[in-house]
């Protein structure tokens, strides 16, 4: 329906278009119906009758927006980009619409979205019911179009009047329409109906003449300039009082002064509004329409009442006799753009009579104004000279509002009618037929949406201009008088449920959210509004709200101490009636149900008045209050942060085994906030060398949570976090950034070094880089009270929900041999309720692994101690060889470790010259080792024979003829310093081997991985296997034996030597302490005391006395201002 470049006006409105408005009719019902929805308090969709011309339809609820029209593959394509965001659909020009085609159609009235929804309420389980949505995410809102006709094939152009066939493209049903109980019905189901498009208005017409007159505009009669066309304040359906008035002043920024321009067709309806168009005028907020009477004077009629003969009435340019009345093929067009807004006259002409729009003038007398002359619009077979009209179209916001108006006048009077009946015939059945307490509900929560006021966080200019459009809603409101429904409605309420009416409604969970409601919509009607507030400011009001604070539900009392809030700061001039028993049911309230902050704050908001202290309210608070009370001794309360970690630490330390990439997450199980602040939860790393979160720390006061210093970087959900500073890098979330549920991914490359976070497993665009590596890293979390989250570490210790970055390990693998993997918070005092203190928690394995073998570059072998070696190099072959083949192994001439063949089963002086090289080495570097253990080799007399160990032929003798022959060395004995001297090569052998695959890029791992350069030995020799120790120790035996067999002495080292490494070791590693003292001003200096503790944990520790200045840092006894007792020695 957009124009066509070269066609004809004809052209452009055959086909349509996104951006076009229609209205979706069938007849599968028996009668032409179209399809609606109303969006505020309903949001069903519905069927409105079309077929009876004296019965005008709605059509303001029946017009649709062709938002979108997309192929179905770019909607998936579209609902995969968009998945996470949120908001409106947006529009795609004026395209034009093809079969197959999915649309977005938006409700006109509304905003809203037509969508299959995920509940069922009709009689049909297999269907879904029809409504509106806010957003336009996912497949809900889209449904493809289909032809009817045969004549019409998939991928054609739509024409105006089509009949076509919606599908759901969420659920693949049919938009439907049925009849349930003789009522009319509309849903997706697998049944189909057939559709015809209804033409409205065209999108570009709207865009291009911008302006102009249209079929369906909400705008207002001015005369003369300075008065409008309106209903008088005291309108009522009463023939005295139903009467339409010219009227100036305020009424002309009121909603009672809106009226709708329907034209009389349903083809075209939103057109332009030409010249003779019949017309229907009907007024917004009474949603009745203008019509004549029998003594031609103008009043509001009801839609039924409503027929063609008295409501039809039509635009001239001039008053003359001449009447035309146009063929219905003239009506039915979209028109030519003539009647302009503030540039064109008009003059009302009734269709039927041609009886002109005019008025009568009559003075009347007015309460302190004396007397006034009042127009009443009527109609005149000649009219006056200045019958012209011009139009001025109302803002969006007005007359949406005004919809909302008189959607809300309807249901509240007809909720307290049928409260009325209640009361008098006490008929449960007949209340609940003429209220629908769940449409009730729903119109309350969407009308204290209407009203919340803007978020805060809102940026200034946006947040005044919401603040003038919710101001003149609350204005609009009270004109019209629901101000006084709402008041009306809570009275009825009370009344009846003091008379015991209620009590069969007790149980209905709608019935009991209406009360508060009523009061939470009044509170957010009047918030920041002084003039409604105003209404509030007497004994009266003020009296009716604290004679139901007491008595009423919690629910209630909330709304209720809203609205007084509100009252007390938006109109002060409440405060100087405020009396004693208006204070006493407040404080009340403090002691039924404690420190409520909304009861708090009506007492702040007692207390002062325009920045002045209201002295009465204050001096009533203290003698009513604060006496043998302490119910408001308390102070903001702050969250406690903790930080949590596991005992894993990893780093980049010079030669040491540590693997570089590591990968962990956190989820989150339960988020709960307890006191003002939201949660607080921060993921990510820390270092040993500083981190240390100190309780009570945050803003200002040093280390709080992961972030807070230098030694920590940490991630919210939002943004990075360390030295205390943050740096956004997530935009789209609100708080808390973190929920339940999430996952949150760290990665720490040390190679670059590098730190990253994902989010869900979506990777976070922000990185910490270039930080110091002093230290080593560990995982950690900080959070405040009733979180409840878990690390998730890899296999057993939780499984990562998302799968690492190449060449990243899960942490899980850094785990030495033996380790148990504990989580252990990063700072501990003990338990301070209970007075018991602790002192530092001792942190295992928190060093990185740096293999330090002997190193024997400075020692040179004696020529008598060098003569041993290639005796003790045969040996070590001979040894060897035994042993592989008591493992089963055999020679072959090339080594195959699946068929256990090795061709290294040779005598010694066969062997290849790097396998021989290999043990010579090995053999010397024994030798050197014992010698700078300080061991003493000498020669003693050498044996004449040494026997060899006679093995028996089988297995041993092998296809070769080899047949190994070590040292039968079963006669030595070790003393227990060579003992001690086998364990020292046995460890020097490890630190050798890792000291080597170390220097080949090997490291760490829990599983040997050629590939990826990882074993799990490369480990403390006090945390290597047992069957390796057993293997280093037995060749280390062995070589000492061999030496002893041979005639040689090794003499110890002296004991001073010993003593002196052991001392070094012992300053190399300070224990950690912790000093705890009482606060300065418990400090005596004169008299005599005493004071105790109990040891709860045996271990080292000082107890005493010291200066009040002394250096807090220093441990007792340790200088001249502290004296202490550790239990044998006393230190000064």
């Amino acid at each position: 329906m957009a124009e066509a470049e070269g066609g004809s006006e004809q052209d452009d409105v055959s086909f349509l278009r996104t951006e076009d408005m229609v209205c979706l009719s069938c007849t599968a019902t028996g009668e032409r119906v179209c399809l609606a929805a109303e969006g505020f308090g309903n949001r069903h969709c519905f069927l409105e009758n079309i077929a009876d011309k004296n019965i005008p339809p709605d059509l303001s609820q029946c017009v649709f927006v062709i938002e979108q029209a997309l192929s179905v593959r770019a909607l998936q394509e579209l609902v995969t980009a968009a998945g996470n965001e949120t908001g409106k659909g947006t529009g795609s020009g004026h395209r034009t619409l093809l079969y197959g085609n999915a649309i977005l159609l938006r409700h006109q009235n509304s905003d809203m979205y037509l969508a299959c929804l995920s509940t069922s309420s009709s009689n049909d389980k297999l269907a879904f019911d029809v409504g509106l949505q806010d957003h336009s995410h996912g497949e809900a809102c889209w449904w493809t179009v289909h032809p009817a006709s045969k004549q019409r094939s998939e991928g054609e152009k739509v024409r105006v009047g089509d009949d076509l066939i919606l599908v759901s493209v969420a659920t693949e049903r049919y938009l439907h329409t049925t009849k349930e109980n003789e009522i009319s019905i509309v849903n997706a189901s697998f049944h189909v109906t057939h559709w015809s498009v209804q033409p409205y208005g065209t999108g570009i017409s709207r865009m291009k003449y911008v302006g102009y007159v249209f079929g369906g505009d909400v705008l207002r009669f001015f005369h003369g300039g300075d008065e409008c066309l309106t209903i008088p304040s005291s309108w009522d359906p009463e023939p005295a009082h139903n009467i339409v008035v010219y009227e100036g002043g305020s009424v002309m920024s009121q909603a009672r002064s809106l009226w709708r321009l329907e034209l009389a067709r349903t083809k075209w309806a939103g057109g332009f509004i030409n010249w003779y168009h019949p017309m229907r005028i009907r007024h917004l907020t009474t949603g009745r329409y203008l019509a004549v009477n029998e003594n031609n004077e103008l009043i509001l009629v009801t839609r039924d009442e409503a027929n063609t003969a008295i409501t039809a009435f039509c635009l001239r340019q001039e008053k003359d006799d001449q009447k035309i009345v146009l063929e219905d093929k003239d009506l039915e067009v979209i028109g030519t753009p003539i009647i302009k807004y503030g540039d064109s006259t008009v003059i009302v002409q009734h269709s039927e009579s041609s009886l002109w729009l005019s008025y009568k003038a009559y003075e009347t007398k007015k309460k302190g104004v004396g007397k006034v002359e009042e127009k009443q619009a009527v109609l005149h077979e000649e009219g006056k000279m200045d019958d012209g009209l011009d139009f001025s179209r109302s803002q969006e916001e007005e007359s949406r509002t005004a919809r909302v108006i008189r959607k809300c006048s309807s249901l509240f009077t007809q909720f307290i009618n049928g409260l009325e009946q209640l009361q008098m015939n006490r008929r449960h059945s007949l209340f609940f037929q003429s209220v629908n307490l769940s449409e009730m509900v729903m119109c309350l929560e969407d009308l204290i949406n209407y009203f919340a006021q803007p978020e805060d966080d809102m940026e200034h200019e946006e947040k005044q201009n919401r603040l003038r459009a919710l101001r003149n809603r609350q204005d609009l409101f009270q004109e019209e008088g629901i101000l006084n429904l709402i008041l009306e409605a809570i009275d009825k309420i009370n009344v009846i449920t003091s008379q015991g009416f209620l009590a069969a409604l007790a149980g209905d969970q709608n019935w009991e959210a209406i009360g508060g409601y009523l009061y939470q919509l009044l509170a957010a009607i009047i918030k920041g509004n002084h003039t409604n507030c105003a209404q509030f400011a007497n004994s009266n009001r003020l009296n009716w709200l604290f004679s139901r604070l007491g008595s009423q539900a919690s629910g209630e009392g909330t709304g209720m101490l809203d609205v007084l809030h509100c009252v007390l700061i938006d109109s002060p001039e409440a405060l100087n009636m405020m009396r004693d028993e208006h204070i006493k049911v407040i404080i009340s309230l403090l002691e039924k149900h404690g420190r409520d902050p909304k009861v708090l704050d009506v007492l702040c908001s007692l207390c002062v008045g325009n920045g002045v202290a209201v002295r009465s309210s204050q001096n009533n608070i203290c003698d009513y209050l604060l006496p043998g009370k302490n119910l408001l001794l308390q102070t903001q309360l702050v969250d406690h942060v903790a930080s949590v970690r596991p005992n894993i630490f990893v780093g980049r330390v010079e030669g040491s085994a540590i693997y570089q990439k590591w990968y962990f997450e956190v989820t989150v199980d339960h988020l709960e906030q307890m006191t003002h602040m939201l949660p607080h939860l921060r993921i990510g790393w820390a270092n040993s060398k500083g981190y240390i979160p100190y309780p009570g720390g945050g803003e200002k006061w040093g280390g709080n949570g992961v972030g807070d210093d230098l030694y920590s970087y940490g991630f919210d959900g939002a943004f990075l976090w360390t030295g205390g500073r943050s740096t956004r890098v997530v935009t789209n979330n609100t708080e808390p950034f973190i929920r339940k549920c999430d996952v949150i991914g760290c990665a720490l490359d040390l190679t670059i070094p590098v730190i990253s976070f994902t989010f869900n497993g979506a990777p976070v665009k922000g990185t910490f880089r270039n930080f110091n590596l002093d230290g080593m890293f560990f995982p950690v979390i900080s959070c405040s009270s009733k979180i409840s989250c878990r690390f998730l570490l890899g296999g057993d210790h939780g499984k990562l929900k998302f799968a690492p970055q190449e060449e990243f390990s899960p942490l899980v693998e850094s785990l030495l041999p033996q380790q148990v993997l504990l989580l252990e918070p990063c700072f501990y005092f003990g338990n301070m309720a209970k007075n018991v203190l602790a002192g530092p928690l001792f942190v295992e394995d928190d060093t990185a692994f740096v293999p330090n073998p002997v190193d024997t570059s400075m020692v040179t072998l004696p020529q008598y101690v060098e003569s041993i070696r290639d005796k003790l190099a045969e040996n070590i072959h001979e040894m060897w060889a035994m042993n592989k083949i008591e493992a089963g192994w055999q020679w072959g001439e090339y080594r195959d470790d699946m068929r256990h063949v090795h061709p290294c089963l040779v005598p010694f002086d066969k062997l290849p010259a790097a396998e021989k090289r290999y043990d010579s080495q090995l053999a010397v570097q024994t030798l050197k080792t014992i010698i700078a253990l300080g061991y003493y080799i000498s020669m003693d007399k050498p044996p004449s024979r040494i026997k060899t160990i006679r093995l028996p032929n089988e297995p041993f003798m092998q296809p070769n003829g080899y047949k190994p022959a070590p040292l039968d060395l079963s006669a030595i004995s070790l003393s227990a310093k060579l003992e001690e001297l086998v364990d020292q090569l046995a460890e020097n052998t490890h630190n050798l081997w890792a000291k080597e695959r170390i220097q080949q890029a090997w490291t760490y791992g829990l599983n040997e991985d050629v590939e990826y350069l990882r074993s799990p030995h490369l480990v403390p020799y006090a945390k290597v296997d047992e069957a390796i120790k057993k293997a280093n120790r037995d060749t280390a035996s062995e070589t000492v034996r061999t030496l002893l067999v041979y005639g040689y002495n090794l003499d110890p080292p002296t004991g001073e030597q010993q003593e002196t490494l052991a001392a070094d070791a012992t300053r190399l590693r300070h224990p950690a302490f912790r000093t705890y003292r009482a606060e300065k001003n418990y400090a005596v200096s004169s008299g005599k005391w005493y004071f105790e503790f109990e040891i709860l944990t045996a271990g080292p520790m000082r107890v005493g006395w010291a200066k009040a200045d002394c250096d807090p840092g220093r441990m007792l006894g340790s200088d001249e201002n502290t004296w202490a007792f550790d239990g044998y020695n006393v230190s000064a």
